[in-house]
């Protein structure tokens, strides 16, 4: 028997075949474009189920594609699709990346206040979020007959059984969901200029939507009517498929901006506006933060003043400690946000001489980024959601150097794993977990996760760290009031 666990991403999406004993037994994948001008960043809601054909069908070649049992989906959240009464598309998806919507999410946050729009739907306003980009699609004769608005779980989800059916931790991501009450609020939609029937019905993850339907079976190459399980957002899927799955783990996604999940007992609303949502798993709550521009910043560096390969670099780095130690990095290269929020700050590189070169700046930047995953701990903390071990994975987690400088800066073990694919890799947990092949996410962690690596925090290190992070924090104080002027 096999499961699989379609991941539909911002870029790409993956299938994930895995077997009743927990191993990976196939992949498959396929991308799409994203089509950006200025503040405006779409996408062919087409895209997300040709690809998501394209991928399950590549992924069941190398398998008996007739044993495969259920399936459900990890999702990008936030982008949009109208769709008229006859179920078409209505122009492309406004994606989670696109800030058009900018005057609207201002009109929204005087008339209803900024601490109820995010005390009620778990995030500061956003142009990028629905509240905000819904009231623009309103007033836009773009999308003139719309019927539903619909974000990409529901749409792969309706093409997979005829359901649109979104699930909490996606609903929440669009800004018009009241995350303690479990239902779309009230004031929220009537500041969208939407209505209840305009919206999916939102059922819990995991829960059977439907079975898979002819058409969809057929294009996949796979049985007709297996059981589709409700899946969840992308993130919240990673936290499954990373084992992050108890109070008091956290999930860091080291990409171009990194996200942290942690994971606790209750809701975790702050001054700094984490963003709390309930947790697949009974009992549980996730909690997310982005740091913004944290990977991007290597990336820019390396592109524009490091020929050199990121091995080299990793190697070359390691050895600059002691003399980068009066170096400073602030990675603000398109304003700071959570937990700062101040968009006229800017990039900082500070304390340099003659004496230092280009693998000296590298580790700052790698050190600077490491202090905001160390004061997102504190904050999370601080707040209630201690936090015991982080399990890393993206881009960044290739970098044994920046593992292990953030186990030490931190004072937490980093856990990487061993497979890059997570997010598939959650959904297909969620299936398994429902057709009984594990009695919960615990006992599918515990057979489906795999880590390739753990870092301890090394004392001497950590010692070193909270120096120099004290000076850091200090010298950010000083420079913020420069940027609030």
């Amino acid at each position: 028997m096999y499961v699989i666990g379609l991941d539909i991403g911002t870029t790409c999406t993956k299938a994930l075949v895995v077997d009743d004993r927990g191993q990976v037994a196939a992949a498959g994948s396929s991308g799409y474009e994203l089509f950006s001008r200025g503040g405006c960043v779409e996408q062919r809601a087409e895209d997300w189920i040709l690809a998501s054909v394209k991928a399950v069908r590549e992924a069941v070649k190398r398998i008996p594609a007739h044993e495969v049992a259920g399936l459900s989906v990890s999702a990008q959240g936030g982008s949009t699709v109208a769709v008229d009464d006859r179920g078409k598309f209505i122009g492309n998806s406004i994606t989670w990346m696109d800030t058009r919507a900018q005057k609207e999410a201002d009109e929204i946050e005087e008339e209803l206040g900024g601490e109820y729009i995010y005390h009620t739907s778990g995030w500061k306003i956003n142009p990028a979020l629905d509240a905000a980009k819904i009231r623009y699609m309103k007033r836009d004769r773009a999308y003139k007959g719309a019927d539903m608005y619909l974000t990409t779980l529901e749409v792969v989800n309706r093409f997979l059984t005829g359901e649109p059916v979104i699930d909490p931790t996606n609903a929440a991501m669009r800004q018009l969901y009241n995350v303690e009450k479990n239902d779309w609020d009230e004031k929220l939609m009537k500041a969208a200029g939407v209505t209840r029937e305009e919206l999916p019905i939102v059922r819990p993850t995991g829960m059977k939507i439907g079975e898979l339907q002819r058409e969809a079976a057929c294009k996949m190459g796979i049985r007709e009517g297996i059981p589709v399980f409700n899946g969840a957002h992308d993130q919240y899927c990673a936290s499954i498929g990373a084992g992050a799955v108890h109070e008091g783990d956290m999930l860091l996604s080291a990409g171009t901006t990194w996200v942290l999940m942690g994971i606790g007992e209750k809701p975790l609303f702050t001054k700094s506006y984490i963003a709390p949502g309930k947790h697949p798993v009974e009992g549980l709550y996730g909690a997310m933060a982005s740091l913004v521009c944290s990977g991007a910043s290597l990336q820019w560096f390396k592109n524009e003043f490091l020929p050199e390969d990121f091995g080299r670099m990793n190697e070359e780095a390691a050895a600059r400690r002691e003399k980068a130690k009066d170096l400073f990095f602030y990675p603000y290269l398109t304003g700071a946000f959570y937990p700062n929020w101040n968009v006229k700050a800017k990039g900082i590189l500070t304390g340099f001489t003659l004496e230092h070169d280009r693998f000296d700046f590298a580790r700052a930047i790698m050190e600077g980024v490491s202090f905001g995953v160390k004061r997102a701990v504190k904050d999370f903390s601080d707040n209630g959601c201690g936090i015991r071990r982080i399990t890393m994975m993206g881009g960044a987690s290739k970098s044994f150097l920046w593992c292990q400088m953030i186990a030490s800066v931190t004072g937490i073990p980093i856990l990487r794993l061993n497979r890059t694919d997570i997010c598939a890799l959650g959904a297909a947990m969620i299936a398994a977990c429902r057709l009984g092949v594990y009695k919960d996410y615990h006992e599918a962690a515990e057979h489906m996760v795999h880590v390739g690596h753990r870092f301890e925090p090394i004392p001497e290190e950590t010692e070193f760290y909270e120096e120099k992070y004290g000076r850091f924090l200090k010298m950010w104080e000083n420079v913020r009031k420069y940027y609030e002027q």
